[in-house]
């Protein structure tokens, strides 16, 4: 047992872009926190022990006042920080596990900036969410970070340890920062501390120091007390806390403190024996509410597969030079981009994608009341503009993406190219953003009409054009359809509810499990069984909690109602039906399967109404492996379910990037879902809470939606869209850098448009990156004059890569070593290659004529 000799009381406010405001107004309030705070520390000035002291959350409103503030105010932060009265933390919001290791590289590199402005940060602090991806401590340390403050929330979840303790957090390439695993910041409205209740005060943090003392596993001498609540607007009434804490407790005297002072303090007076070292995933309870805006959340996911489209196709054509673009008089979305972009504004708009992004991977869905008053013009108010950070991310990148694509096409030339001849059928244009030659079935839109699937084998950085296949031949089989095509034998049956069968035919095997009572790609409704008296339904939908587990839920998969139609092509099959979930309209399921590659894709297009009450819809993949084995995507790890968690982590439902890999000693199977990021592993647990994962089969259960929430989650659940897979079985059991490629091609896939323009090129587009291990390449203009090739390995081994141009006046190679988890930048100047190429120095943005029209250029 402990002694508790000191306490610090450490002032802030937790940042929600929401909840008790529309996002729309307290973004802009944060940053002028920022000011009320230097003003605050005027007023309360001095060294005492109840002198003002305070700690911003997090780093956007900080950000953003650096960026907008006087020189006289960036100073007065500075020398606050600098004298200890202020401390800044590391992290850009409070974020879930949605952002990816790429926008999460954004909210970090952005930390230099305060750097640069003479401010120091050594904390990230991280509030209400209970979770936080693995790969946070490979970026944390990048960043010059090394402590992490999480304040979890305890509604829905567990704790990994007792709050509060510190652990020290190994990530994925061993190395560690200390958490405060701490209280929930909400106890500074709770115990009257921010409002300067100074008895009831008093007696609470009372109590929580014998709590302390009492407990044996707790090796500190000193209490972190929060003075915080939701959006709280900064006061100086709790430093009248201190005052009358110091009066009672001479002996055990509190002060004002900032988080890295507290910090300072906890570490210092615990022995390194005492803290004990844990590591793996901090997978997050809370992540089910993914689930609630399904439709949203796949927008987001399409949005940042545009946004780094775009970014390589933009850079390439930066590296090769302007061409004659075949430009558009209609501004939409089915013709050619009506302008090209000058480098600067390229860069603007990829920055604005960046940060509607983060806002929308942030973790406040809603105000303090969308569930308890669903239809008030608040909840209303609050999900439009949540929403719109998903939509606004999605309508930037879509754009730069088309641009982008069509900008790669004419680069690398100046002559003028033939005019369009809409007589002509179209052919499909496919480019390859990443390091690697892929071959890949892409879709694509024709002529607005209908929507062709095919495989293209792209180069590396590269393009390829290739004629529209045939529309194949349809037939309707009314119950069952045995086929084998490609590597494949599969059998779809209107009695099984779906695909019953799928064999390998490259080594025999069956994956898909038939002792199970639902088919492959089979939706699957699951509800609250009928007389259920469990809390969450008779008292309050916060006790869908470990502490009451269940309810128990009823599972039912979507029966089929309709004829089984095949269509078949010599380099495709695909096998359409419609099946009808039980309370919901026909679901209509896609399966194809290829000729030149043994990827399959596989559809579900639901349609659902509005609908109140606990309910969840999952599309299962029972693939067939007796003794399982999982690897997940997070960001910046690939992990193993259970072996690599923290403990008491999630472990009913994970939130995983885009990939899966599931397999036996032998074989088995990457997966990936393009738009929803919920699975359960094994069978279904909802409601188990579960303190152990030990999947007895090798099923993958997406869970598509639920609404098993409060607060500010959505009380409903609604919306009609497409919900994509792609699955590959492979002939050895899945290792981590298979599902970190994986991952990273589902979310920035091959890009594919069927068109007449004409394709003035073909082949590879003059970069290469190779390397002697497993990296993965992501480029992206960064100045009007700079590209960034930014490498990554995805193996635990560090790698040498190469980086080379071959173009006309760009000439270049450069070697780097990446090291083991990490990334390595290299940035190519393009200036010399724009100074002598022969083309253009600018572009007409005022195209005359009809759509198609190829712009010739001014100089």
């Amino acid at each position: 047992m402990s002694r508790i000799r000191h306490l610090y009381l450490v002032g802030h406010t937790h940042h929600d872009v929401g909840y008790t405001l529309s996002p729309r107004l307290v973004d802009g309030l944060h940053t002028e926190i920022v000011t009320r705070v230097l003003d605050l520390c005027d007023e309360h000035d001095g060294d005492g022990p109840d002198a003002f002291r305070w700690t911003f959350e997090v780093s956007r409103p900080v950000l953003k006042f650096v960026a907008e503030a006087t020189p006289q105010d960036v100073a007065r932060l500075v020398a606050r920080v600098n004298e200890g009265r202020i401390s800044l933390t590391g992290g850009y919001l409070n974020m879930t596990q949605l952002p990816s290791e790429a926008e999460l590289d954004v909210a970090y590199d952005a930390l230099s900036t305060l750097r640069d402005a003479g401010l120091t940060l050594r904390t990230e602090q991280h509030g209400d969410v209970n979770g936080i991806a693995w790969g946070t401590v490979e970026q944390m340390r990048r960043a010059g970070l090394d402590r992490l403050v999480m304040a979890l929330n305890p509604d829905h979840g567990r704790p990994p340890l007792t709050q509060p303790s510190g652990f020290w957090w190994e990530g994925v390439s061993g190395q560690q920062v200390f958490v405060w695993l701490s209280t929930h910041y909400g106890i500074g409205e709770e115990w009257g501390i921010i409002d300067g209740d100074v008895d009831l005060a008093v007696q609470r943090i009372g109590e929580l120091v014998a709590d302390l003392e009492a407990r044996e596993d707790y090796p500190y001498d000193a209490a972190l007390v929060h003075a915080a609540n939701d959006n709280r607007w900064p006061t100086a009434l709790f430093l009248d806390v201190v005052r009358r804490w110091n009066q009672l407790h001479p002996d055990r005297p509190m002060r004002t403190a900032t988080t890295d002072q507290a910090l300072d303090a906890l570490l210092e007076s615990a022995s390194g024996d005492a803290v004990p070292a844990l590591r793996g995933e901090w997978s997050d309870w809370w992540s089910h509410g993914h689930g609630s805006t399904a439709r949203e959340v796949a927008v987001y996911r399409e949005a940042r597969s545009f946004t780094r489209a775009a970014g390589s196709h933009l850079a390439l054509t930066m590296l090769r030079g302007d061409g004659p673009v075949s430009y558009a008089d209609v501004i939409g979305y089915r013709r050619a981009p009506v302008r090209s972009r000058p480098p600067s504004r390229v860069v603007r708009d990829l920055d604005a994608v960046d940060e509607q992004l983060l806002l929308f991977g942030e973790h406040t869905w809603g105000s303090w009341e969308t569930y308890s008053k669903p239809f008030s013009t608040l909840s209303h108010s609050h999900w439009n503009a949540k929403a719109g950070f998903a939509y606004g991310a999605w309508d930037v990148a879509r754009d730069l993406a088309v641009e982008g694509m069509h900008r790669l096409v004419a680069s690398g030339t100046s002559e003028q190219l033939p005019e369009v001849d809409a007589t002509q059928p179209p052919t499909v244009v496919v480019t390859n953003p990443t390091e690697t030659e892929r071959t890949e079935p892409v879709e694509v839109e024709v002529d607005g009409a209908r929507r062709v699937r095919l495989v293209a084998t792209v180069p590396a950085f590269g393009l390829t054009r290739l004629p529209l296949p045939e529309e194949g031949e349809v037939r309707t089989e009314s119950e069952r359809v045995d086929l084998t095509f490609g590597h494949y034998r599969l059998t779809v049956s209107r009695a099984g509810g779906g695909l019953v069968s799928l064999v390998d035919e490259r080594h025999g095997r069956e994956l898909v499990d038939t002792g199970t009572p639902h088919a492959l790609g089979a939706v699957v409704v699951e509800s609250v069984r009928p007389g259920s008296t469990h809390p969450m339904l008779t008292r309050s939908p916060k006790d869908f909690h470990p502490d009451n587990p269940g309810p128990d839920f009823d599972r039912t998969p979507a029966t089929m109602s309709s004829p089984i139609s095949v269509t078949t092509r010599s380099d495709a099959v695909t096998v359409e039906w419609e099946s009808t979930p039980p309370g919901l309209p026909p679901a209509r399921t896609t399966l194809t399967i290829y000729r030149d590659t043994p990827a399959i894709d596989l559809a579900v297009h639901l349609v659902k109404p509005e609908a109140f009450g606990p309910e969840s819809i999952f599309v299962a993949f029972p693939f067939a492996f007796a003794e399982p084995q999982f690897l997940l995507e997070t960001a910046g790890a690939v992990y193993r379910p259970e072996e690599d968690q923290l403990p008491d982590t999630s472990k009913d439902w994970y939130s995983i990037q885009q990939a899966i890999g599931v397999g036996d000693v032998t074989s088995g199977v990457l997966w990936s879902s393009y738009d929803a990021p919920l699975v359960q592993l094994g069978d279904f647990h909802t409601g188990t809470w579960a303190r152990t994962l030990e999947p007895r089969t090798g099923h993958i259960n997406s869970w598509l939606m639920n609404n098993l929430h409060f607060t500010n989650f959505q009380a409903r659940q609604e919306g009609t869209r497409t919900y994509r897979y792609r699955f590959l079985p492979i002939e050895q059991p899945p290792a981590a850098a298979q599902v970190a490629t994986f991952g990273r091609d589902a979310g920035v896939p091959l890009q594919a448009r069927a068109t007449r323009i004409p394709v003035p090129w073909q082949g590879t587009s003059g970069l290469s990156v190779t390397s002697d291990g497993d990296v993965l390449t992501e480029l992206r203009p960064v100045s009007e004059d700079q590209v960034r090739v930014r490498l990554r390995e995805t193996a635990g081994n560090s790698a040498r890569a190469l980086v080379e141009t071959r173009l006309p006046g760009h000439r270049s190679t450069r070697e780097v070593t990446v090291p083991a988890w990490g990334r390595a930048d290299v940035v190519l100047d393009v200036r010399e290659r724009r100074e002598d190429a022969e083309g253009p120095a600018e572009i007409d943005t005022m195209p005359s004529s009809g759509a198609g029209d190829e712009r010739s250029v001014t100089r």
